[in-house]
């Protein structure tokens, strides 16, 4: 595989003798300002210089491999000479290549490209374009001698041959090392095993490694669970989970119930307590008092005091009624005016003020309110307590 290649390898040790001298020539002047631009081209060159150095250790190492075992003539060792050579050169290439990133750091006077001058951009772009180079021709040869030591498998199909690519041959490696461990299909008669159902034979085939790999993970797992729960007693088991989760889940939700309280609407509102009627009452005398006067017996709205109501006595009636209003009978709507929790503490007090009595009070208007009892039949509160 090696033979009539000398003329290509003198032409490869050219070129990086050239490329050596092209970026010697090629250094900019000593730094003023930095960008993005030259960070990210010297990140890349350096890169490349570190890609260069190990394929050419690759290529030096590949070639003694190529020596000891063609024994190759005088002609032959020239040309890993020239090889070897060249390897060398992109050592010099790396040196040269640092230098130059260690001077270019950047920018003359005017921009070109992300702030950089002309002069730094392009000697940085053609320091990358020549270890590019350099990079594709050191895989190239490391590629073609390792070749020449390991020859691809020959298979003849309908009289040409066929060899695998490889990446193909790559994989099949793999393959069979990590993932099936399958007897190619030309070795199987020799896995065969007596077994014969039905024309049905059996392989003497190993587990797949994925397979035996994933097992032993899940021993090393139980055993790790075993100990953390069983004997350590470090973890919670599920039914202390359960009780940490629902605790977590209550403490959530007296939070969002908190922060819920200005959701109150006609379908949520309830009574409330002294404190909340307290607050309701101020908002009465400020805004209610002149329609139903100061103790709710009525002037111009109706008495809000007996058991007649024109629109519903229940808690959520009367919020519903400050919140829409009737304004076809003189009662407005104050949604825009108070917040729903405000709406709700002047809903309760009208509520806390029926069968107060005050003097003067006005003739009933509406229909006759009856607060609806909530009935429980007994079998159900006995299945209820039997529950808890």
């Amino acid at each position: 595989m090696l033979k009539n290649k000398n003329n290509f390898l003198l032409l490869l040790a050219s070129l990086v003798s050239v490329a050596s001298i092209a970026q010697t020539n090629t250094i900019a002047p000593k730094p003023t300002t930095t960008n993005y631009m030259e960070g990210l081209m010297i990140t890349v060159a350096l890169l490349l210089v570190v890609v260069v150095w190990v394929l050419a250790k690759v290529l030096m190492m590949v070639s003694k491999k190529a020596v000891e075992i063609s024994k190759l003539g005088a002609s032959k060792a020239m040309m890993i000479f020239v090889v070897v050579m060249g390897s060398l050169f992109s050592k010099n290439l790396s040196a040269q290549t640092n230098s130059v990133i260690a001077d270019t750091t950047k920018v003359v006077t005017t921009n070109f490209y992300g702030g950089l001058s002309y002069n730094t951009f392009w000697t940085m772009a053609s320091v990358i374009l020549l270890e590019l180079v350099v990079v594709f021709l050191l895989v190239l040869f490391i590629r073609n001698i390792f070749r020449a030591i390991h020859p691809i498998e020959k298979i003849i199909v309908a009289g040409k041959m066929q060899t695998d690519s490889w990446l193909v041959k790559t994989w099949h490696q793999l393959d069979k090392q990590f993932f099936t461990k399958a007897v190619p299909l030309e070795k199987e008669a020799d896995m065969l095993l007596d077994h014969d159902y039905d024309g049905i034979k059996e392989l003497d085939n190993a587990l797949p490694p994925w397979w035996k790999y994933g097992f032993y993970i899940t021993i090393v797992v139980a055993v790790f669970y075993i100990l953390k729960f069983e004997v350590w007693h470090t973890g919670m088991n599920p039914t202390e989970e359960y009780n940490t989760e629902m605790t977590i889940a209550k403490t959530e939700t007296d939070a969002y119930l908190a922060s819920a309280k200005e959701n109150v609407d006609e379908n949520s509102v309830t009574d409330l307590d002294a404190a909340g009627n307290a607050a309701g009452k101020a908002i009465f005398a400020k805004t209610c008092v002149p329609c139903h006067l100061a103790d709710g017996q009525g002037l111009v709205g109706p008495n809000l005091t007996d058991e007649y109501w024109i629109h519903g006595g229940s808690i959520k009636d009367i919020f519903k009624t400050i919140k829409y209003g009737f304004p076809d009978k003189g009662m407005q709507s104050w949604q825009t005016t108070y917040s729903p929790v405000e709406m709700q503490q002047l809903s309760s007090y009208i509520r806390s003020l029926r069968g107060t009595n005050p003097p003067n009070p006005k003739a009933p208007q509406g229909d006759l309110y009856k607060e609806v009892a909530v009935s429980v039949d007994s079998a159900v509160i006995g299945k209820i307590n039997d529950a808890k």
